[in-house]
C-alpha cells in the first residue's frame, strides 16, 4: 500500500510533508502531472492520497488532468480513504466535494497569521499546535464555500478558510506547511514579480523567514508527524488507529 502524491508544478514541493512520511516507513508513489504522468484511474494498492500546490486556477480548469483529479479525490474520501490536500490541492479538494473557489481581490503572499477556529483547536491532528501562529502563504484564489458537511479549521485575516476538513478523513490546508525555510526563501527570490503584485515586499519576506521559519518548520513536522500517525497509518488494517478520530 503508498501514498499517492499529486504534484502539479515542480516548484511546489513537499519536502516536509515527506521527510515525515518516510520517517514513519511510508511507501511513496509520486504522480508528476506537470510532466504529463495521467491521474491513476483508481485506488488500488492507495491508502492516502495527496494533493499538491501549483499555480493552475481550479474555477477556470486550466490543467488538463484537473477533472481526472477531482474525480480520484472524490472516489477516494468517498471510499474512506485518508485525503489531504495543500494549496491548489486544498482548492481541488473543496471543488471535488461540492464546494467553490474563487480568485481573491488580493493576492495573500508571505508570512500571515493563521488562527484555529473552536473546531480546529478540538482536532487531533492540530494538536500541539498553537492557536494562532505565522504560516507562509502564496495563493491568487481561495476556496469561497467549504464543502456540505465541512468544518472549517482555521482562517486568516485575508482568506477565511485557511484549513478545513470533511468527515474524517479528508483535511485541506490553504497555506504551505510543506515547504522548507529553503523552499520559501527561492520562491521569494524567483517570484519578486508576484511579491510586488501582492503589495508585499521581498526583503521583508525574507527577513521574516529568517524569524518565524524554524518554528514553522518545527510545528509543520509535529503536524505531518500526526498526519503519518492518525490520518494515513502505516497499516490501515488496525482500524484502530483511525476509527473514529474525532470520538
Amino acid at each position: 500500500m503508498a501514498i499517492l502524491i499529486l504534484e502539479h508544478s515542480a516548484d511546489c514541493t513537499a519536502e516536509l510533508l515527506v521527510n515525515a512520511l518516510r520517517s514513519f516507513g511510508q511507501r511513496l508513489r509520486f504522480i508528476k502531472l506537470h510532466a504529463g504522468q495521467e491521474v491513476p484511474s483508481d485506488l488500488d494498492d492507495v491508502h492516502g492520497v495527496v494533493s499538491l500546490g501549483g499555480p493552475q486556477t481550479v474555477h477556470l480548469m486550466d490543467g488538463p488532468w484537473m477533472q481526472a483529479e477531482m474525480n480520484l479525490l472524490r472516489d477516494a474520501h468517498g471510499a474512506g480513504v485518508p485525503v489531504l490536500g495543500l494549496c491548489l490541492g486544498a482548492q481541488l479538494v473543496a471543488a471535488a466535494l461540492g464546494g467553490e473557489t474563487a480568485a481573491m481581490t488580493k493576492p495573500e503572499v508571505g508570512w500571515k497569521k493563521v488562527t484555529l477556529s473552536a473546531a480546529g483547536r478540538e482536532d487531533p491532528l492540530f494538536a500541539g499546535q498553537p492557536w494562532c501562529v505565522e504560516q507562509f502563504c502564496w495563493h491568487h484564489d481561495h476556496v469561497l464555500k467549504v464543502p456540505p458537511g465541512a468544518m472549517v479549521l482555521a482562517s486568516s485575516e485575508a482568506c477565511k478558510v485557511q484549513a478545513f476538513s470533511v468527515g474524517l478523513r479528508t483535511y485541506a490546508m490553504q497555506y504551505h506547511a510543506e515547504w522548507s525555510c529553503e523552499t520559501v526563501k527561492h520562491q521569494t527570490n524567483t517570484g519578486a514579480n508576484e511579491v510586488k503584485a501582492a503589495g508585499e515586499n521581498s526583503q521583508t519576506m525574507l527577513q521574516d523567514t529568517e524569524r518565524f521559519g524554524q518554528t514553522s518548520e518545527r510545528l509543520a513536522k509535529r503536524f505531518f508527524d500526526s498526519v503519518s500517525v492518525l490520518l494515513m497509518p502505516v497499516d490501515r488494517l488496525n482500524p484502530g488507529l483511525v476509527k473514529d478520530l474525532r470520538h
